[in-house]
């Protein structure tokens, strides 16, 4: 049994006993040790060992010998013995643990994959101080102090002890229970520490950092700074992080651009293919904002995200295909094919699995519109009142399909082939159709993750690409 659920099953037991546990937990408790004979094994010798220690006639033979009516009453003396049962637990536990070194416990992994680590990546495997470098998916720690931390890739993080760690990079959300107050993370330039709360941190090793508090207080030391700086629920603070991510810095030695084409190329088997490289091909992305923004256009990454709660952070996607080579021709067959990228905005935790709709925008006259022009007050089939900020009006598009990214997935492609987008591109009459990209999942908290994938911009990445089977 993982150390995690036995930590579990040990509350659980003390909690029985003391007749705690709801009717829900219960019913939940005995499900579990009817199909599971290796728990149901630990909870009674958990029970065992509590009746043994609880088990001490002393204080009733003591009150009767001295016949004094201020003995300590029954239910007195079971809250110590418990009490005390329950420190000789889980002390011969940390004791344990102590001996051979391990601090936490890697208890979930999602969609995960790893590289670099000096740490197992197994789900349930105990921690000894290290590196562990997530660069796809989820993973939760939690520390023997009760903190849990959530990674999100990509994400470096080296455990240091049962109460500290060190963001090297990447984001991760941490919750801080009481018992492990003062539990702190450094990054290059910055230390958090918790007070007892739940809370956001996202950090690079060029010492950007950001932290948004979610509940209770955190502690940040700034160590370019002196002193420190306390902050609540709401409130945060960001050293460079947003605009970094927002505008990537090109890197000293960068990697070499990847090859956008620029004209139609054949992919194989009767297809053909383009991308928004190609001719009058386009792709930018809209957000509500105080000004017009002049450089979306020019973004590696078109930006997507649904955000129920605050409309300013809601984005739309908007991709246009130069069609001219195809003209008169009959489309048989058409798959749309995107490049997701980690936009490393916003927390994964706060977003589940997402589906993401593909719309077609019917008026031809709403073709022209510009890269580094588009705006949230003024772009194709988008209506700034309506309730759904993040859908397109409805009578101007036509749903193309949908597709969906799996929680913690930052890196990949996504495919929408059908009827619906072949029928849609050969109705085109003007050699242009524009495509809008819409999340249709919102957050479950804010600063949720925005979606980004690669534009024609992106040296890197392939930039949106369209494949045709022609009649």
């Amino acid at each position: 049994m993982k150390p995690a659920d036995q930590f579990r099953l040990m509350e659980l037991s003390e909690r029985y006993a003391d007749e705690k546990l709801s009717a829900t937990e219960i019913s939940a408790l005995e499900a579990e040790l009817r199909d599971n004979a290796e728990a149901r094994a630990f909870f009674a010798k958990a029970l065992h060992q509590r009746a043994e220690l609880c088990f001490d006639d002393s204080w009733q033979v003591q009150a009767v010998a001295e016949s004094k009516p201020t003995a300590k009453p029954v239910w007195w003396r079971h809250a110590i013995t418990a009490a005390a049962a329950a420190c000789i637990t889980f002390g011969i536990f940390w004791l344990q643990n102590s001996r051979d070194g391990t601090v936490a416990t890697l208890i979930r992994s999602q969609q995960c994959q790893w590289a670099g680590s000096s740490l197992p990546t197994v789900e349930g495997a105990r921690l000894k101080p290290g590196v562990l470098d997530l660069i796809e998916g989820l993973a939760v720690l939690r520390f023997d102090s009760g903190a849990e931390l959530v990674l999100e890739a990509p994400a470096t993080v080296e455990v240091l002890d049962a109460m500290n760690c060190k963001l090297r990079r990447g984001t991760l959300v941490a919750e801080v229970p009481p018992q492990a107050k003062g539990f702190s993370i450094d990054t290059k330039d910055a230390k958090v520490i918790d007070w007892g709360t739940k809370f956001g941190l996202s950090a690079d090793e060029d010492g950007k950092y950001m932290v948004r508090v979610l509940e209770g207080l955190v502690e940040v030391e700034d160590k370019n700074v002196a002193g420190s700086k306390k902050l609540e629920k709401g409130q945060g603070m960001d050293r460079g992080w947003s605009k970094s991510q927002l505008n990537p810095a090109s890197s000293e030695v960068p990697e070499p651009s990847r090859w956008q084409p620029t004209s139609v190329f054949d992919a194989g088997d009767g297809w053909q293919a383009i991308t928004t490289a190609f001719g009058r091909g386009k792709d930018s992305y809209i957000q509500p904002t105080s000004k017009t923004p002049t450089d979306f256009g020019k973004h590696p990454f078109i930006r997507v995200k649904h955000s129920g709660g605050k409309v300013e952070l809601n984005r739309k996607g908007y991709i246009a295909f130069d069609l001219s080579k195809f003209a008169g021709r009959q489309i048989d067959d058409a798959e749309l094919v995107l490049t997701i990228e980690p936009s490393e905005l916003g927390f994964a935790s706060f977003v589940p699995d997402s589906t993401f709709a593909v719309y077609g925008v019917l008026d031809e006259s709403a073709d022209a519109w510009e890269e580094n022009g588009l705006s949230w007050q003024q772009a194709p089939a988008h209506d700034p009142a309506q309730p759904d900020h993040h859908l397109p009006a409805a009578a101007k598009v036509k749903l193309l399909g949908k597709f969906e990214i799996a929680q913690g997935i930052n890196r990949g492609t996504r495919k929408l082939r059908g009827k619906d987008l072949a029928d849609f591109l050969s109705a085109d009459t003007n050699q242009i159709a524009t495509l809008i990209l819409c999340r249709e999942t919102d957050e479950t908290a804010d600063s949720g993750l925005v979606h980004a994938f690669a534009t024609k911009e992106n040296d890197t990445r392939s930039a949106p690409m369209l494949r045709v089977k022609l009649r």
